[in-house]
């Protein structure tokens, strides 16, 4: 009874809008299912050799991606919590200063993610059999490509709050047609690894585009500096790392504990430290 009288229409004055937002959301998901998935789909097709050797080759790739989850975790419980935090600020005086903080939080926290499985990496081989360890060269690469796509992440939330989101299918379409070149071109040069390089490149090419078109519509003033610092630091300790372990000889445990540590110190000293200081004021 309580649905009698009650009649179905469509407003289009509502649906119109609704529909040039939300439809090339479907676009931006399908390019991201094509960068997430394509090279896994297409190596056994691409690699030089026999279909067996492929399908060997393509087993170590995924065993290897795997060990990049920890990355795609984080990445993907930032954007549940992540998003709606952007919307819900989006009118406050703050917000812009509010996100570029939280970019230079994510960044911290991705990078130590980084750091912890490259300087741990040989506890965390273990979680996958020895005849897949060849590949571990390429988990490296396959945690900084993620990086680069939680920081596209960051920046591509301009094309939501500013109703741009055609714009960001653009973005998300030539990041899938990249990753289709590459992996096509790379693949048959050098393997697998050709397609970790492929995935790199194409998160830090939608990281830069999104940069630029969210600098001209919807400018955040991001602490690049800080940003890269980060990165370089992160970069800089495992290639020590590194060179301790392979060259000179010392534990590893030893080694990633001495860099983890140092990043931990060097990130509290920088950022942790004055932020609890500011509470404390508070």
């Amino acid at each position: 009874p309580e649905f009698r009288g009650v009649r179905l229409h469509l407003n289009p004055r509502i649906l119109k809008p609704l529909l040039v937002y939300s439809l090339p959301m479907v676009v931006i998901g399908f390019a991201g299912m094509v960068n997430e998935m394509l090279d896994r789909a297409i190596l056994k097709f691409l690699l030089p050799y026999d279909l067996s050797t492929n399908l060997k080759m393509l087993g170590i790739y995924a065993a290897c991606y795997k060990l990049s989850i920890l990355m795609t975790l984080f990445i993907q419980a930032f954007r549940y919590a992540g998003e709606p935090f952007f919307f819900s600020y989006a009118k406050r005086a703050d917000a812009k200063k509010a996100y570029a903080v939280v970019m230079n939080y994510f960044v911290i926290f991705c990078v130590f993610i980084f750091l912890l499985v490259t300087l741990y990496i040989d506890l965390f081989q273990y979680f996958i059999g020895a005849e897949y360890r060849v590949g571990l060269g390429g988990v490296p690469i396959l945690l900084i490509a993620n990086l680069f796509l939680g920081i596209y992440v960051n920046l591509s939330i301009w094309y939501k709050l500013s109703d741009r989101t055609g714009m960001g299918a653009w973005v998300s379409l030539g990041g899938a047609l990249l990753t289709v070149v590459l992996n096509l071109w790379w693949i048959p040069l050098w393997g697998y690894f050709g397609s970790a390089w492929a995935t790199l490149v194409c998160y830090a090419g939608m990281a830069l585009v999104a940069y630029l078109l969210g600098r001209r519509y919807y400018p955040v003033q991001y602490d690049w500096a800080k940003i890269f610092g980060y990165l370089g630091l992160g970069l800089a300790l495992y290639g020590t790392d590194q060179y301790a372990v392979i060259i000179q000889g010392f534990p590893p445990w030893l080694c990633g504990t001495v860099g983890l540590g140092a990043y931990l110190l060097i990130a509290a000293a920088v950022d942790f430290r004055p932020l609890l200081q500011q509470r404390t004021v508070a």
